[in-house]
């Protein structure tokens, strides 16, 4: 700490160093979903995020209605896309499983 009270790099650093492995599996399953969502086909925008972005337009909200009625939530912006978090490898499967369906109906 400062002499003000307020932290310094340093002192911040321990708690950054905890959030690593969370912050490198996100950042692996981020770019494993990114790959295997370009391998269906889909077209999306790199993401530095923990999120993946859609841009299905029209389809928004059918996707996302899919997703649902296969257990998997994603938040739909109607006529513009679909915001997919980035989560633990068997929930990024589950998501896989309806995306790769969808994808394969629009055929």
């Amino acid at each position: 700490m400062t002499s003000g009270g307020q932290r310094t790099l340093g002192s911040a650093r321990p708690s950054v160093l905890r959030a690593g492995p969370q912050v490198a599996l996100t950042v692996k399953e981020r770019d494993r979903v990114t790959g295997e969502l370009r391998a269906l086909g889909y077209d999306l925008p790199p993401s530095q995020a923990n999120f993946l972005w859609l841009p299905l337009g029209h389809d928004s909200a059918p996707f996302a209605d899919h997703c649902h009625a296969n257990g998997v939530i994603v938040r739909a912006f109607p006529g513009e896309g679909v915001r997919v978090t980035v989560g633990l490898p068997e929930e990024n499967a589950a998501f896989l499983t309806p995306a790769a369906t969808w994808q394969r109906q629009q055929g």
